[in-house]
């Protein structure tokens, strides 16, 4: 099976002679036709600041590691200006026919032994996508090209699939990669919403019981409030004695005296003549 590159993982490797092991210089950029979409080789920079250019086609490549690239031939010489020359759809816009602009082109995954692009990779800038995502755009949905845009069919936006891979993986296609993504991101929302709940019932509950707390005390305070006051110290009543009511108090009348008659007055009168 084919292995599929991404462009980018290419650039800036280090380049050896296979036979001699010598260092020929860094990868600059990949040498791609986007007239049939395809990758035919790739420019190497050495010397002093990169100035000397050299060209390798894709037949000469030999094998990619993770520390750098093995070529089975001598290169053949160029200059910088050939290089600016070269085409390429990495850094264009990416418009529908219907004049929205849907993103970038910042990428794209191709076959190491063909060089046939499989697909070029764009950054969504929110038209038809999530915003910052990377998608997969196959070569056949780009109608032209030129001044640094592509156009793609507008129908065909919200059918491309999102890119998902990593350094020299092989490339495999996975059909309702957005589906699948909307589906975990409405789960994400439910499981926060869930928990948002949970975290209002708590407080609610929470609330509910100092409330009955406050009502608490304050019908403790109200019910000491309306109790008879009793005084601590307290004397006695003169009848607590008394089995009943104390005796009423009775009238003392004053002696009455007899009155003398007058004729008993003077009975011893009659011894004065």
């Amino acid at each position: 099976m084919s292995e599929i590159v991404k462009q980018s993982e290419l650039l800036n490797q280090t380049v050896l002679d296979q036979s001699s092991m010598q260092e020929v210089g860094q990868v600059e950029v990949l040498w791609m036709y986007p007239k049939v979409h395809r990758v035919l080789g790739f420019i190497c920079k050495s010397g002093w600041l990169g100035k000397k250019k050299t060209a390798f086609n894709l037949e000469q490549l030999e094998a990619i590691g993770s520390d750098g690239v093995l070529v089975n031939s001598e290169p053949v010489e160029t200059d910088a200006e050939k290089v600016k020359q070269l085409e390429t759809l990495v850094g264009c816009e990416v418009w529908t026919d219907s004049g929205d602009q849907v993103g970038k082109i910042v990428d794209y995954l191709f076959d190491l032994e063909t060089g046939e692009i499989q697909h070029y990779l764009y950054v969504s800038d929110g038209w038809g996508g999530i915003v910052g995502s990377v998608y997969l755009l196959p070569p056949n949905y780009i109608l032209r090209y030129g001044s640094r845009r592509a156009m793609v069919p507008k129908e065909s936006v919200e059918s491309f699939a999102v890119y998902r891979g990593g350094v020299q993986e092989r490339f495999s296609k996975v059909k309702d990669l957005l589906s699948d993504e909307k589906v975990q991101v409405r789960q994400e929302v439910r499981s926060l919403a869930e928990v948002a709940r949970e975290k209002a019932r708590r407080l609610k509950e929470k609330a509910r019981s100092i409330t009955e707390q406050a009502y608490e005390f304050v019908e403790d305070i109200a019910s000491d409030e309306t109790e008879p006051y009793v005084s601590p110290v307290s004397e006695p009543a003169p009848w607590d004695d008394w089995e009943e009511e104390p005796p009423k108090k009775q009238e003392v009348k004053p002696p009455q005296t007899q009155k003398t008659p007058a004729a008993d007055v003077w009975d011893d009168d009659d011894d004065w003549t």
